[in-house]
C-alpha cells in the first residue's frame, strides 16, 4: 500500500507542481480512456463525464475556451492513500470577458496503474456560474 500511495502522491503532485505555473502536460496524460468526472453539485458547470472523449468535449473544452489566459491551479495540500490522492487547491484565471475566476477546489482522484480512473471535484459552483456563465 505504501508503495502506491507514494507512487500515485508523486504523479499528482508532479501534475498541480505543472498547473501551479500553467502548464497542464503532465496532468492530461494522466487521463485513463475509462475515467470518469464528476463536477459535484447542481450548477451548470456540475456534470457527471464518462470517458476520455466526453471528459475532454463536455468539461475541459468548454472550461478552457472561457479563459483569456492561462489557468493556474495551485495546490494547498495533497493527502495520499493507495489508489486515492486528494488535493485542495486554489484556483487562478481571468475569464474572456475580464473576471477573475479563482476558486477554491476539493479534488478526489482514484488512479488504476498510473492513470487517473476517476475524479469528484468539490468547488464554488455560484462562482463558476456567474463567472464562466451557465
Amino acid at each position: 500500500m505504501a508503495d502506491a500511495t507514494e507512487t500515485n502522491r508523486a504523479l499528482i503532485e508532479k501534475a498541480f507542481e505543472g498547473l501551479r505555473h500553467g502548464d497542464p502536460s503532465h496532468f492530461l496524460p494522466l487521463f485513463a480512456e475509462e475515467i470518469e468526472w464528476r463536477v459535484m453539485g447542481s450548477s451548470a458547470w456540475s456534470k457527471h463525464a464518462k470517458g476520455l472523449p466526453a471528459v475532454e468535449r463536455d468539461l475541459v473544452g468548454p472550461l478552457f475556451a472561457r479563459f483569456a489566459g492561462p489557468y493556474l491551479n495551485i495546490p494547498e495540500l495533497i493527502l495520499a492513500d493507495g489508489d486515492h490522492v486528494v488535493v485542495l487547491a486554489k484556483g487562478d484565471a481571468e475569464t474572456v470577458e475580464g473576471l477573475r475566476y479563482d476558486n477554491d477546489y476539493a479534488f478526489v482522484f482514484r488512479l488504476a496503474d498510473g492513470k487517473i480512473v476517476e475524479v469528484r471535484e468539490y468547488m464554488d459552483t455560484i462562482l463558476a456560474d456567474a463567472a464562466l456563465g451557465r
